[in-house]
């Protein structure tokens, strides 16, 4: 690197250069998400899979990354931020690689969550890096642009190019994409972050690492997703089921009691005094529950709905980022001079009110219908996100935003996992009622006859998914606009 370049890089618009990195992160993890999701349905036939096999391949990646977001968060403490990133985007790169090359559902499951752990490492710290590196007068047009901006245009890309591709190459070619985006991702790290002792000169206290809390949360959780997985193929009231529920309840709570009485917590419970911090995680994981149950349906509905090609699905599916696009930098300016809650409780409201004009949509909607409902969702999204951020970071005091940028990344995947298990569970309930089957396959043949019971039986379930997901999102608005007890945006337990 020249001298000159050298200077430019590491003098004082450093941290807009760290930006890019956290940008690129967004980035990737935000297109991913749409280049899947407009894929799911050619997968799924290709595999002759059925619906809860393909909630799987979606929230196995939220499930692997929310068990892994508080460990990793703890190791970036301990080995930097640098080190912590470029593993987690060489990582990223091999799983989506070898996900190109999948023979079956099973393979490509496991490479979802070879992804999954790379995405924890990239992403464990992208809110504490843009938190600690700008200042608060600052921190809000930051973070509209890497977790606003940015997203909205990895989300607006994301079906687009995963719609041209799989149209024109096949869905394989959709992972190499991102393969080499990660290594991309790589590269800028190790030529660009600096150490984290660079960025704060002084010694740094080593924490012991907390194995049981790690183990325990990550039983839990798992135990939990496995029993909605298991109970959409009808099995509810199987003893495998309520087996899988009890020991997710015994072991969250066993986390919750451990963290309180171990001296190095993986999460201090200690931030669950800020209120503002409280209702703000919640009203994220109604949003998340929400947006998940879209991504994941909406794609169905009009590629196995509406018989349209990947392509012409993905680009109705832009105008929600779009929206979100446009707000972001918007509100995030906003979010700096008023009050951040009141902009989140609108905009989540606005989220639900949309969620649920969607279940008007019927098999014969127009272009126009769907995209104006969906550019509303995207208004919602644009309005929520970014001041929610901001709000949630500046409440959590200077000497643990590690680990609270990591709950937050944790938050979001529980959100993106619930969402996807509760979409496939009531889709998959309405048409084993019909059919007595889930089969993608049966219901791409069905969609070539109108009047064909298990297509009925998949628009009752899609109905049922988006009143759900707005009665979620309306409940996020009302925890979202309560005021802090304290009568402060910030505290410091």
């Amino acid at each position: 690197m020249t001298g000159a370049l050298h200077k430019k890089i590491f003098g004082p618009n450093y941290r807009w250069w760290a930006l890019c990195i956290v940008a690129l992160a967004v980035f990737i993890a935000t297109t991913d998400a749409g280049l899947l999701n407009i894929s799911l349905p050619v997968i799924m036939s290709d595999f002759n899979a059925d619906l809860a096999l393909a909630g799987w391949i979606s929230f196995i990646y939220a499930l692997v990354t929310g068990s892994l977001y508080l460990p990793c968060g703890w190791l970036s403490d301990l080995v930097g931020r640098k080190k912590t990133f470029s593993a987690g985007f060489l990582l990223y790169s091999l799983g989506s690689f070898v996900a190109g090359s999948s023979q079956g559902p099973g393979q490509l499951i496991f490479c979802r969550a070879l992804q999954a752990v790379g995405s924890a490492l990239m992403m464990v710290n992208t809110f504490a890096l843009v938190t600690s590196l700008f200042p608060v007068e600052q921190r809000g047009r930051a973070m509209g642009i890497s977790g606003g901006t940015v997203s909205a245009f990895g989300f607006t890309v994301g079906p687009i190019l995963g719609g041209l591709i799989t149209h024109t190459l096949g869905w394989r070619s959709v992972f190499y994409v991102t393969s080499f985006l990660g290594l991309v991702g790589f590269v800028a790290t190790r030529l660009i972050l600096l150490e984290e002792e660079k960025v704060r000169p002084g010694p740094q206290r080593k924490r012991p690492f907390d194995f049981i809390g790690t183990v325990v949360f990550a039983l839990g959780l798992t135990s939990f997703l496995l029993a909605l997985t298991t109970g959409q193929k009808g099995l509810w009231n199987s003893s495998r089921v309520r087996g899988e529920f009890l020991i997710a309840f015994l072991s969250l709570g066993l986390f919750i009691w451990w963290e309180g009485r171990t001296r190095y917590p993986l999460l201090d419970l200690k931030l669950f005094r800020i209120r503002p911090f409280v209702t703000g995680n919640l009203a994220r994981l109604a949003s998340f529950v929400g947006i998940s149950m879209n991504n994941l349906i909406m794609p169905f509905y009009l590629q196995l709905g509406l018989a349209l090609d990947p392509l012409r699905a993905g680009l109705l599916m832009t105008p929600t980022a779009l929206a979100l696009a446009v707000l972001s930098p918007i509100t995030g300016w906003l979010s700096d001079r008023v009050n951040p809650r009141l902009l989140s409780s609108a905009g989540l409201a606005v989220k639900g009110i949309a969620l649920m004009n969607l279940t008007s949509l019927d098999l014969g909607a127009t272009p126009f219908e769907i995209v104006t409902r969906l550019t509303l969702l995207g208004i919602g999204l644009g309005l929520f996100q970014t001041p929610n951020n901001n709000s949630l970071m500046s409440s959590i005091p200077q000497n643990r935003l590690g680990v609270g940028s990591s709950f937050l990344s944790m938050v979001r995947s529980f959100g993106q996992s619930v969402g996807a298990a509760l979409a496939t569970t009531i889709v998959s309930t309405s048409l084993l009622a019909v059919s007595g089957q889930t089969s993608l396959r049966s219901l791409e043949d069905a969609g070539l006859q109108e009047d064909s019971l298990i297509l009925s039986a998949f628009m009752q379930g899609y109905r049922y998914v988006y009143l759900t997901a707005g009665f979620v999102c309306l409940a996020g608005a009302v925890a979202s606009a309560m005021p802090d007890w304290r009568g402060k945006r910030k505290a410091a337990p």
